[in-house]
């Protein structure tokens, strides 16, 4: 989800609370999360950083509190040193800091509507959890109604009324997106994905030996269908030992499936959905090959 939008949702859902005095604290939480985008160049020079990407640590439960408490420890240096035009009153120190973790907070659950997948257990697993409900023209509409609503606050100032109409158009969004992609579901039976049009889906279904990939029109059924092998001229056995490396463990963090084969002494690891441009994004590693005596310690 796009920064202003962020913004836009904590800002409004302060106001409506009647907590307008806290806004600023709260609007803190929800954009600072995305301070990763600043440094996710660091992670592409070293491949065990690759949760240092956009989206990674910082978009999980642990880390927004972290990144959430260093941001308002920060507030209140710059405010003890006099550099902020008012110092905050110690009776609302917990309040100013609960609003920046709502904000925060608020951050990662639309990003879990919006995104294939986030870190949020992290440290705990790995494992990404994401909706991916929005097509791209409805994530489209959703910027440019954090835009617009954004420039209106600024010019004529926040209402009761403005808040009502935009939380009102926000959650239809939301709702018809679901509505959508549970029709998909209910349909397929898989794991559903947008794309760039708001009526075709991709959809993965996992078997024993292969996964199923399929092209769904929600007017016209399946267009298309594709079938990959996990496993090409090696075992499940053999793959365990490379588990670790930490150019497989990023290729496998950004994948929506991976598939295996051995050729000769070298084992690539695919993943023929962003391969095959079914899905785009995210576009970082879609495959990587490792040699056959290069397994994990």
């Amino acid at each position: 989800m796009d920064i202003f939008t962020h913004a836009v949702a904590i800002l409004v859902i302060l106001f409506a609370t009647g907590n307008a005095g806290f806004i600023p604290f709260g609007v803190l939480g929800a954009v600072i999360l995305d301070i990763d985008m600043a440094y996710s160049f660091i992670s592409r020079r070293n491949p065990s950083l690759y949760l240092l990407f956009h989206g990674g640590f910082t978009h999980s439960v642990v880390g927004a509190t972290i990144l959430s408490a260093i941001a308002f420890g920060a507030i209140l240096v710059l405010s003890s040193a006099g550099l902020l035009l008012e110092s905050i009153p110690g009776g609302l120190l917990l309040p100013a800091f609960a609003c920046v973790l709502a904000g925060a907070y608020l951050h990662l659950f639309l990003d879990y509507l919006a995104s294939p997948g986030l870190p949020l257990l992290y440290p705990v697993t790995e494992k990404r959890f994401g909706l991916s409900l929005f097509p791209m023209p409805v994530f489209l509409l959703i910027t440019v109604l954090g835009l617009v609503s954004l420039a209106i606050i600024l010019v004529r100032g926040l209402t009761h009324e403005f808040a009502g109409v935009y939380g009102a158009i926000f959650t239809g969004m939301i709702v018809v997106s679901a509505g959508m992609k549970w029709s998909v579901h209910r349909k397929t039976h898989g794991r559903s994905f947008p794309t760039f049009h708001p009526f075709q889906w991709i959809v993965i279904r996992e078997e024993n030996a292969s996964y199923s990939v399929l092209a769904y029109d929600m007017f016209r059924g399946v267009t298309r269908e594709l079938n990959f092998e996990k496993y090409r001229n090696i075992t499940p056995s053999e793959v365990v030992r490379y588990d670790n490396l930490p150019e497989l463990r990023r290729h496998r963090y950004f994948s929506y499936i991976t598939t295996v084969e051995k050729n000769g002494s070298e084992i690539t690891f695919h993943d023929p959905v962003r391969e095959e441009g079914l899905i785009s994004f995210p576009p970082w590693y879609p495959s990587v090959t490792v040699s056959a005596g290069k397994a994990a310690s």
